[in-house]
C-alpha cells in the first residue's frame, strides 16, 4: 500500500511540473488589440496574408454592416474594403463589395500603394491606388491568389468556382480557363497555363483524378515568382464528394506536378520547400516538407491556419484542428520555431459558431517588418467577428 506521505509527495511534484508549465507559457492577451472599435464586424485576408502595406502605412480589413449566416457556402452579403491609417488611425471605406465571412475579400498588398482585393465573390477583382484613391484598371475577371511579389498578380479562371455563389453567372470559355500572370504597372494579361493542361498532367500523375469536375484555387507563388503552388479538387461523378491535392507549375506554364504529400493550408517556407498543418499527424502540428512532400521539419504545435514572422522564427496558429479544445474554447497562440508548447497565449473565446460555422476564421499573419501580428477573433455572447492586431514585446 502506497503511504500518504509518498502521495503528497507525488502530488507536489505533479504540482510543481504543472505550475511551471503554466508559468513558462506567456499571457499575451492583454497586449490584443481591435483594429477597428465600430458596432460591426470586421474580417482580414487569407491566412499568412499580411493586412498592413509593406511600408506599415495602412492596414486594409473587410467591413460587414451584416455577416453571412452560414458556413464556406454561404450566400455573399455586402461588405467594405476599409482602409485604416495606423499613424493617425483614421478610417475610409473605398470600396462595395460582395463576399461572405471566409477570407473576407482576399485583399493583398501589391506594393506600398497598391491593394488588391474581389469585388464580387470569385468573379473578379479590383487593384486600388491607396495615394490617388481611384481604381487602377477598372474589374478584372477572375479569382485571385494570395500573395503578390514584384508588381505582379497570380489569379485563376475557373468554372467551377465561379458558379458557386451563382450559377446564373455566364461561364468562361473552356480554353480561358487557367492560371493567369497581370503585371500590375502595365496592366498586361497573361494566361501561364490552360486549367486542361492541368487535368490532363495530374490525370497522368495519379490514376485517381477525373476529368468530370475541376477546381483550381489557392494560387501562391514563390517570391521569385519561378514557381505557383495551388489547391487542385476534383469529383469523379455528381454525387461523388470533392477530392483535394496540391500542385506546382513553373512560371512559365511548364512542368505542373501533383504533390502526392498534402498538408493542410500549405504555403511557401522558402523557394525549395512549404510549410503547413500535417493532417496525418495525431496532434496536427505544424511540419516544413520539400516540393515532393517529404517532411523536413517540425516548425510548431497544433494549428488549423497557420501565420509565419518573415524571419521564419515564429508562428501562429489557432487550436483545435476545425473545432474548438476540449474545454469548449478556441485559442490562438504563439509558437516559437521547433516547439510543440506554445510560447504565448494570444487570444481564446467560446463561440465557436462565428469561427468554425460561420467559417469568419482565424487567419493569422504578420506584419511585413515582422513586429505586428494579426487575427481574427470571435466575440462571446454576440454574433461578431473582429480583426485584431498585437505588437508582441520580442519584436518591439
Amino acid at each position: 500500500m502506497v503511504s500518504s506521505e509518498v502521495l503528497k509527495k507525488a502530488l507536489l511534484f505533479v504540482l510543481l511540473i504543472f505550475g511551471f508549465e503554466a508559468i513558462a507559457q506567456k499571457d499575451y492577451t492583454g497586449f490584443v488589440r481591435a483594429v477597428y472599435n465600430g458596432k460591426e464586424s470586421t474580417a482580414l485576408s487569407i491566412y499568412d496574408t499580411s493586412p498592413e502595406s509593406p511600408d506599415g502605412k495602412y492596414i486594409c480589413f473587410i467591413r460587414y454592416p451584416a455577416i453571412a449566416q452560414g458556413g464556406h457556402l454561404a450566400p455573399p452579403v455586402r461588405a467594405e474594403v476599409m482602409l485604416k491609417n495606423r499613424q493617425t488611425d483614421v478610417v475610409i471605406k473605398i470600396k462595395d463589395i460582395s463576399c461572405n465571412n471566409h477570407n473576407g475579400a482576399n485583399a493583398l498588398w501589391i506594393n506600398d500603394s497598391l491593394i488588391a482585393f474581389q469585388e464580387s465573390y470569385f468573379k473578379d477583382f479590383e487593384i486600388y491606388d491607396v495615394n490617388s484613391r481611384t481604381s487602377v484598371f477598372g474589374k478584372i475577371a477572375g479569382e485571385l491568389g494570395h500573395k503578390s511579389f514584384g508588381n505582379v498578380l497570380f489569379y485563376s479562371k475557373c468554372n467551377a468556382r465561379l458558379l458557386i455563389p451563382d450559377p446564373s453567372r455566364t461561364p468562361y470559355d473552356l480554353e480561358e480557363e487557367g492560371i493567369y500572370v497581370f503585371d500590375c504597372l502595365s496592366g498586361k494579361s497573361t494566361q501561364i497555363i490552360q486549367q486542361s493542361e492541368v487535368v490532363t498532367a495530374f490525370m497522368k500523375q495519379n490514376e485517381k483524378v477525373s476529368d468530370f469536375e475541376t477546381k483550381i484555387l489557392h494560387l501562391e507563388p514563390n517570391v521569385l515568382n519561378d514557381k505557383i503552388m495551388f489547391d487542385y479538387r476534383y469529383r469523379s461523378d455528381s454525387k461523388d464528394s470533392w477530392h483535394e491535392l496540391h500542385g506546382i507549375v513553373s512560371a512559365d506554364g511548364s512542368n505542373p506536378t501533383w504533390i502526392k504529400v498534402r498538408p493542410m493550408h500549405v504555403v511557401w517556407f522558402d523557394t525549395t520547400s512549404m510549410f503547413g498543418v500535417d493532417t496525418e499527424d495525431q496532434e496536427n502540428r505544424i511540419f516544413r516538407y520539400d516540393l515532393n512532400g517529404k517532411k523536413k521539419e517540425l516548425l510548431g504545435g497544433t494549428s488549423t491556419h497557420v501565420g509565419v514572422s518573415p524571419d521564419k522564427k515564429w508562428y501562429i496558429g489557432e487550436s483545435a484542428f476545425y473545432r474548438p479544445e476540449a474545454d469548449g474554447f478556441t485559442r490562438v497562440y504563439l509558437y516559437k520555431r521547433g516547439e510543440t508548447r506554445p510560447y504565448a497565449l494570444l487570444a481564446q473565446w467560446k463561440n465557436a459558431k462565428i469561427t468554425w460555422e460561420w467559417v469568419a476564421h482565424v487567419n493569422p499573419s504578420f506584419s511585413f517588418d515582422g513586429k505586428r501580428a494579426y487575427f481574427i477573433r470571435a466575440i462571446d455572447e454576440k454574433d461578431k467577428f473582429e480583426s485584431v492586431s498585437i505588437q508582441l514585446p520580442e519584436f518591439e
